[in-house]
């Protein structure tokens, strides 16, 4: 499935506003590691229904962040509820997105 694009316009709507988990991996479009990490997000993405996945631009969105305390790409962050409750930087293999998810899953199981 394909990572749902987002701009500042969007963003609260999708995310901080978002009634599910969303996992979002900000880019750049020259960095082959964010490359690599969004064909496993797609990948993550079509075992997850019940988690949103998108990307940011970092080059054209970098308020956005750094209001979430993003300095390098790539960069994930998993938020539920508004808050930002997990983040990794760099490439990450499948295994670390699983990890991340699992959290939010077993919440939403109780």
């Amino acid at each position: 499935m394909k990572l749902i694009e987002l701009d500042k316009e969007n963003f609260d709507a999708l995310v901080t506003e978002a009634d599910r988990p969303v996992l979002v991996e900000f880019f750049s479009l020259g960095c082959g590691p964010c490359h690599a990490l969004a064909t496993v997000l797609e990948a993550a993405a079509d075992m997850h229904s019940n988690v949103r996945f998108a990307a940011m631009d970092t080059v054209r969105f970098p308020d956005v962040a750094w209001a979430f305390d993003v300095a390098a790409a790539p960069t994930t962050l998993l938020f539920e509820g508004g808050r930002r409750i997990d983040a990794v930087t760099g490439y990450v293999p499948r295994e670390r997105i699983e990890e991340m998810l699992a959290a939010v899953e077993q919440e939403g199981a109780r």
